[in-house]
């Protein structure tokens, strides 16, 4: 009896997880979204807890979501130069630094046509002067080569945190934090900026 309830539980937890996973992508490749969500476009989502909002304030708070903001529009339209001004030079993820997150999104940017890329956000932490901002984050960032083909994950990620700083009175990525695990093409874990 002990064995068929926690086999049905386990059942039960799997059907959920795989349940939610299409419930993103369809959201994701179909438009669908969440009202809470601020969106860039039909493929591109981001839902961020409005508990920041209170703990930044308000014009802190509206840097910060311009900065993903435009870190989502620079992936949508492949402007890697765009992109990799939002990193710091002083950007650091275990091994990697901006250089190779640069060959990393070159990558990604000549491998696939269409993106889609939904995450969820908490704020973590802030500094007394509010220029250093941390945001746990968990996500997806999907890809097709061709349109008409099905996407693969190109990248997920939990939990991950994004450590961002005030340089020149801009925001910058200054480093990504999170637990390791292989990822698509990378021999080393990377998670580059999502």
């Amino acid at each position: 009896m002990f064995l068929r309830i926690h086999y049905m539980n386990t059942i039960n937890r799997l059907v959920i997880m795989c349940g939610a996973s299409i419930v993103i992508v369809a959201s994701i490749f179909t438009g669908t979204a969440n009202g809470a969500e601020h969106q860039l476009s039909d493929i591109y989502s981001m839902h961020v807890d409005p508990a920041a909002k209170q703990q930044l304030g308000e014009q802190t708070y509206n840097e910060v979501m311009a900065f993903f903001h435009s870190a989502e529009k620079a992936i949508e339209t492949k402007d890697l130069e765009a992109l990799m001004a939002l990193y710091s030079d002083n950007y650091s993820d275990s091994e990697h630094d901006k250089k190779s997150a640069r060959e990393i999104w070159e990558r990604i940017f000549s491998r696939f046509q269409k993106m889609a890329m939904h995450h969820n956000m908490k704020l973590g932490k802030v500094s007394s002067d509010k220029n250093m901002v941390v945001f746990q984050c968990s996500g997806l960032l999907l890809g097709a080569a061709d349109p008409k083909e099905r996407p693969i994950t190109i990248d997920n990620w939990t939990n991950q945190d994004h450590v961002l700083v005030k340089e020149g009175g801009k925001w910058k990525l200054i480093g990504t934090y999170g637990p390791e695990r292989k990822r698509l093409w990378f021999d080393k874990p990377m998670h580059p900026l999502f």
